[in-house]
């Protein structure tokens, strides 16, 4: 200390005091914070493929059409379709996309931004029927916005 000096002189530890290293449960919460993180990462970065249905065929539907735009099925057969939408709702007409097929009476909606399991039952008669989303982007009238259910024979 120097003359004047009125502050304290710090305490020097001994060479016999021990320092304790910090718990386990600070590792162990350390750990638990990095693996939510994680967590978080995978479900943010692959979100789209979680949650669906089993044995259900992925259509997304967005500006671009129908993907994929080919949707195979057997003939008599029920069809379940995981159909999803990044697509905001300020992007489309009503906030919806649709598929819709007018020879197999099929009408179906999908809020923007969202996904839903439709099950569809194929008709008896083999052939490739159109499909269409008829509020979007200039909607039937657009070659886009169209798609194809090929039904094959049972």
């Amino acid at each position: 200390m120097t003359r004047g000096d009125t502050s304290r002189p710090q305490r020097r530890r001994s060479a016999d005091e021990i320092v304790e290293p910090p718990s386990r449960w600070r590792y162990v919460l350390g750990g638990t914070v990095v693996a939510g993180i994680l967590a978080t990462g995978v479900v943010l970065g692959f979100g789209d493929f979680l949650g669906r249905p089993g044995g259900a065929q992925s259509v997304r539907m967005s500006m671009a059409g129908f993907e994929p735009r080919l949707i195979h099925a057997a003939a008599g057969e029920a069809v379940t379709l995981d159909l999803w939408t990044t697509d905001s709702a300020i992007h489309l007409e009503s906030g919806v996309h649709t598929i819709v097929s007018d020879e197999l009476g099929i009408r179906e909606e999908l809020p923007a931004e969202s996904r839903k399991a439709v099950t569809l039952r194929m008709p008896a008669e083999p052939g490739t029927y159109d499909i269409y989303c008829d509020s979007c982007c200039g909607g039937k009238d657009n070659p886009t916005m169209h798609g194809r259910l090929h039904v094959a024979e049972a």
